[in-house]
């Protein structure tokens, strides 16, 4: 299991097993309501690498607004970025930026932590 930490809290977070390892994942915002995980998937198989579309829900099984989609190819998904950021779907023009979950595993925020590195123009006094 991985754990995770964002605004001050840490979960384990099982969901993430159920994608690809060493993947390449965007996030997708400003999704109506309607959009399901196929519209989602529709939307993105022309990308040969694509592997898996998920459209985030609550406990009630509404859209939140956002999704994700997973790539294999770095290639794909630079593409995916840069061809289907301010696209509409459904009756939105969606939003497509490169995800940052990675940076929210709690080993790799230590890890980006310890590996900041001060200069004069940055440091406080």
């Amino acid at each position: 299991p991985i754990q995770r930490m964002a605004g001050g809290k840490v979960w384990v977070d099982e969901s993430l097993s159920e994608w690809p390892e060493n993947d390449f994942r965007v996030f997708v915002g400003n999704l109506s309501k309607d959009v399901s995980e196929a519209m989602l998937q529709h939307h993105f198989e022309q990308y040969a690498s694509l592997a898996k579309c998920k459209v985030v829900r609550d406990h009630k099984e509404v859209s939140k607004g956002f999704g994700f989609c997973s790539f294999l190819d770095p290639m794909d998904c630079a593409k995916a970025i840069r061809e289907k950021d301010q696209s509409w779907l459904s009756s939105r023009p969606i939003k497509v930026r490169r995800s940052d979950w990675k940076d929210r595993n709690v080993q790799m925020g230590k890890k980006k932590g310890k590996n900041k590195k001060r200069s004069k123009f940055n440091s406080r006094r």
